[in-house]
Parts: C-alpha cells; structure tokens; sequence
C-alpha cells in the first residue's frame, strides 16, 4: 500500500524535521486505497492535475496540518465522479501543500520571534538607557543653569537694592537742599517784602509831611491873602470919600 503524502515535492525537509514528523505521525495515517490500472489511466487522460503520490519509503508524510484525503475524497465522490473527485482531491491537497510551504518560507518561526523579540528588547533597553542619559543630562543641565540663573537674580537683586538705597539718599539729600533753598528763598522773600513795606512806610510818612507843609503853606498863603485883603478892604473904605450931607 502507498500513503497520501501532504509534503510538496519542491518544499525542503531537513532530516530533524523529518524524522520528528516520523515521530509524531498519528498511527491512524491516511492512506488512499490504491486505484486500478485502467482508473489510473483515465484519471492520468482526464485530469490536468500532475499525480503526488509519493513512495513513503522516499518522503515521510506531512502529519501537521492532518489532512484526511480518502474522507475528503468519498465525500467529494459523493457529488463528483470518480476522476474529478480524485483530481478535486489532489488539486486541494496540492495547493494546501503549497499554501503551507509559502508560510514556512516567508513566516517567521518561533525562533525568528524569539529573536526578534530579543532584538526588539534590545533595541528598547539601549533606547531607555539613551533617553535615561538625555533626560539625566538635561536635568544636570536645567540644574545648572538654573543655579546660573538664580547666582544672577541673587547679584541683581543685592545690587539694586544697593542702587534704590543710593538713589534714596540721592534723592533725600537732593530734597533736604530743595527744603533749604525753599526756606532761604521765602525768607529772602519776606526780607523783601519787609524792606518794601519799610520804604513804603518811609514813603507814606515823607508824602504825610509833605502834604502837611503844603497844607501848612496853603494855609499861611490863605491867612495872608485874607488878610491882605481885609487890609485892602478897610484901607478902601477908609479912603472912599464920604457923601456930603
């Protein structure tokens, strides 16, 4: 009897493998029942489908994925005849073969994911320690120029402070001189004025005299020329003749 090998014939085994599919084969193995001559002939005429079966003794059989081909066979020759079921068959197991080797070529094993986990670790340790010494060396950094910045504030803050201070005692020594020279200025005024009001006492009692003598004149000049013409008055009607009787 020959078995129903799943293994493609252009899919590689290495020996380990092979001898461990030995291993772990199922004892219930699927096997076709081995068809008549004349029905491989018309089957070999009628399908486009190249035959697989292969000697056990040359390929082990590919036990995973299990892939029943007599069951699926009767039940395709169920509705199908007999040449179309075993081409049907053979089509599908050729192309889960097929399927099969495309995803242990291109896929990746647990070995390709251990290392690429590995090398995914690696990467992220030697990113944290990187950014761990990015950020340690901006924390040292900000430090330090945070200790600059407040050496700085700490010396701008002293000198203006000593600078406010100057410029206080500026100002209150500049604001006592103004006080002085305001006091000496309104004393100098009120000197002033007490020299003006001086004279102009001086000036009123000198016009008060004035006036008084001119007063004084002008009553002298009246009296007198009352009195002269009084005299002239009298010394008139003294010599006006008189009216005879």
């Amino acid at each position: 009897s020959r078995s129903i090998s799943l293994a493609h014939p252009r899919d590689p085994l290495q020996p380990e493998r092979r001898q461990l599919q030995q291993d772990t084969q199922p004892p219930s193995a699927t096997v076709e029942p081995p068809p008549s001559t004349s029905t491989e002939a018309t089957s070999s005429s009628t399908s486009s489908v190249p035959s697989t079966h292969l000697d056990s003794s040359n390929v082990s059989s590919y036990a995973n994925p299990p892939f029943h081909t007599h069951a699926f066979f009767i039940a395709l020759e169920k509705t199908f005849p007999t040449p179309t079921a075993r081409s049907l068959m053979r089509a599908t197991r050729a192309l889960l073969v097929d399927r099969v080797g495309r995803v242990r070529r291109e896929g990746l094993a647990v070995k390709d994911l251990d290392n690429q986990a590995y090398l995914f670790r690696a990467a992220l340790a030697e990113l944290r320690a990187e950014i761990t010494m990015s950020t340690n060396n901006d924390s040292a950094a900000m430090r330090t120029a945070t200790s600059a910045l407040r050496r700085e504030v700490d010396r701008l803050d002293i000198k203006m402070k000593e600078d406010i201070a100057t410029l206080k005692h500026e100002i209150q020594m500049e604001l006592d001189s103004r006080k002085n020279e305001a006091k000496s200025e309104f004393k100098q005024q009120d000197i002033s004025i007490e020299e003006l009001l001086n004279k102009a006492i001086v000036n009123i009692s000198d016009l008060r005299t004035d006036v008084e003598e001119i007063k004084w004149d002008n009553m002298r000049r009246a009296v007198v020329t009352l009195s002269a013409f009084l005299v002239v008055i009298v010394m008139s009607m003294e010599l006006r003749p008189k009216p005879r009787p």
